[in-house]
């Protein structure tokens, strides 16, 4: 497995580069509209407007990527974040800087797709688990520190917005130069929105809660920190500690959920969720980021625990389609999730950012409570539960019909396989 992560190490310092800028920005849009006097409402379209491009992304990046190929595709894109970014510095104009999120949504989306994709074809199938869990560990730590470099400079001021871009600028470079083979075409995206529903209630249901309150804590997440009075330090400190949570709570909850009804450990992770969020309304300030910790813990590994078991009810021929429904699932929740909880916050106070998810979270808990009454649990098949890094890695890796031929080795790990499963392709 070290041969094989050495071999694509260029796009891993790539990934590492590009994901510390992206988290960076994605902390510090909310917070410098929040400091520039925008309303909460506003923040909120800000953030639903970018998922709005990396939906968009999903569909139109293949088609580009096709045509020019995987290398010039992620200087593009590069190149296209990198002007979206710094467009930022240019003017406090609201209309422009919800341009700028639909391009840095499309941007981020293509560029998750060309790694992805990259990395699913340069491993075996033989260390592909391996080499897949790396990948994530580099993906959430990234993110983590690009939170973590909001204390490099003041938020209000352009030096934050001029490290980041520089961080994307500087992740094309390994990846231009890297001497890996380019991977063949990426297929196009399609999905129905009634096979999705067929195949398991419960995980669109999942897919759509875990898009609205992840969007929003991405979102909204520092401006509600702002708002409850923590220093830009507590609130960088804060959504890297979501994030950490995230990380920390998926594979134990995935492994878990190998075990039982997989509905049982998504009702778990909703009735927990609801019940932090209701924690975090008695507790002071100084102790919000610890919360915030709890939070991600629960409801960050909600959407790879509903694709896992949409992979337990679905024919192997209808992967692809329900995999890609479930993305586009979870994207509209990230969209219509920060505008949800924006409008609750700005008619009512910050404290509801966390009585809005309450309200999300327990409204999901109930409606899978009845589909687990209603229905009994799906016989699991051999491939088990597989982290979740992005939703643009765990919806691209549905379409790949390469992986098609893979068969499973009974003595691979549970983690493995299902890294050989879910690992079909890229967007």
């Amino acid at each position: 497995m070290i041969a094989s992560i050495l071999r694509v190490s260029t796009l891993l310092i790539g990934v590492a580069l590009l994901l510390t800028g992206h988290g960076l920005q994605l902390a510090l849009v909310p917070l410098s509209a929040q400091i520039q006097g925008w309303s909460s409402i506003q923040v909120g379209y800000l953030s639903s407007l970018y998922f709005v491009g990396f939906v968009l992304g999903c569909f139109t990046i293949p088609r580009l990527v096709s045509r020019i190929g995987h290398v010039r595709a992620f200087a593009t894109l590069v190149a296209l974040l990198t002007a979206a970014i710094l467009g930022l510095a240019l003017g406090n104009i609201f209309l422009f800087w919800l341009v700028l999120r639909v391009v840095t949504g499309v941007s981020i989306a293509g560029l998750y797709l060309v790694i992805e994709s990259w990395l699913n074809e340069q491993v075996s199938s033989e260390v592909r688990g391996g080499v897949l869990a790396t990948y994530t560990v580099i993906v959430l730590a990234g993110l983590a520190a690009g939170q973590l470099l909001l204390n490099a400079a003041p938020p209000g001021g352009d030096r934050l917005i001029i490290i980041s871009a520089m961080l994307i600028v500087l992740a094309a470079i390994p990846v231009c130069v890297t001497r890996s083979a380019q991977p063949r075409q990426i297929p196009t995206a399609s999905f129905s929105p009634l096979l999705v529903l067929k195949t398991s209630r419960a995980s669109c249901t999942g897919s759509f809660v875990s898009g609205m309150v992840s969007g929003s804590i991405y979102g909204l997440g520092p401006m509600y920190g702002l708002q409850r009075g923590l220093e830009v330090m507590d609130i960088s400190f804060m959504m890297a500690l979501a994030i950490t949570g995230g990380a920390l709570a998926q594979l134990p909850l995935g492994r878990y959920s190998d075990r039982i009804d997989r509905r049982l450990v998504i009702l778990f992770c909703m009735a927990s969720g609801s019940l932090v969020a209701a924690l975090a309304l008695i507790t002071p300030s100084n102790w919000i980021p610890g919360i915030m910790m709890l939070f991600g813990a629960s409801v960050m590994p909600i959407y790879a625990l509903s694709l896992a078991l949409a992979s337990d009810n679905v024919e192997t021929g209808s992967f692809i389609e329900v995999g890609t429904g479930l993305l586009m699932t979870n994207g509209f929740g990230s969209i219509v999730g920060p505008l949800l909880a924006s409008q609750f916050m700005y008619r009512l106070g910050p404290e509801y950012f966390f009585v809005c998810h309450m309200f999300v979270l327990v409204c999901g808990a109930i409606a899978v409570f009845f589909m687990i009454r209603s229905k009994p649990a799906a016989t699991k098949s051999a491939s088990e539960f597989a982290l979740a890094t992005t939703a643009a890695a765990q919806g691209a890796i549905q379409m790949d019909p390469r992986a098609e031929d893979i068969e499973l080795n009974p003595s691979e790990s549970a983690f493995e396989s299902t890294s050989k499963r879910t690992s079909k392709s890229t967007f």
